[in-house]
C-alpha cells in the first residue's frame, strides 16, 4: 500500500471574488507514473490501488491569504470508499484510506472537496478517484 499525497493550490482572491473554486483551484498529486489525469486543473483524476492512503493538503497561491480544508463529501464519501479525517498530528492535513469494492479496477468515484477561507466563506469542488487494481 502506498501513500499518495494530493496538493490544492488556491488562487484565493480569485476564487472569492468570482465565487468559483473550481476555476481558481489548481491539484497536483504525487504518482508520477501511476499516470493520474489532469493535474494543474480542478478535477485532477488520481489513479489509486486499493488500501492506499490519500493525503490532502492546501494552500494558497498568496501567502498573506488562508484557506483550510473544511469537509468532503461527494459518491466517494457516501459509499465509504474514502473516509477522510484531519491529522491529528498535521494542522489543514487530512487522510484517508482507499477502500473501493472488489472488481472495480478502472472505475472513477468522484468526491467534493469543501474548502473554508479567512472570512468564513466556503466554496466546493468535486475532483475523481480511480481505482488501478
Amino acid at each position: 500500500m502506498a501513500q499518495v499525497d494530493v496538493l490544492m493550490m488556491v488562487d484565493v482572491e480569485a476564487a472569492l471574488a468570482s465565487s468559483n473554486l473550481g476555476a481558481n483551484i489548481y491539484l497536483v498529486d504525487t504518482n508520477k507514473y501511476l499516470g493520474s489525469g489532469s493535474e494543474g486543473q480542478n478535477e485532477l483524476v488520481t489513479k489509486l490501488n486499493t488500501g492506499d492512503t490519500i493525503v490532502w493538503s492546501v494552500a494558497s497561491i498568496d501567502p498573506g491569504l488562508n484557506v483550510t480544508i473544511k469537509s468532503f463529501s461527494g459518491q466517494a464519501v457516501s459509499d465509504k470508499y474514502i473516509t477522510p479525517v484531519q491529522d491529528p498530528l498535521s494542522a489543514g492535513v487530512w487522510e484517508s484510506k482507499f477502500q473501493p469494492p472488489g472488481g472495480s479496477a478502472g472505475n472513477s468515484y468522484q468526491y467534493n472537496a469543501t474548502l473554508e477561507f479567512d472570512n468564513a466563506e466556503e466554496l466546493t469542488f468535486d475532483p475523481f478517484l480511480v481505482v488501478v487494481n
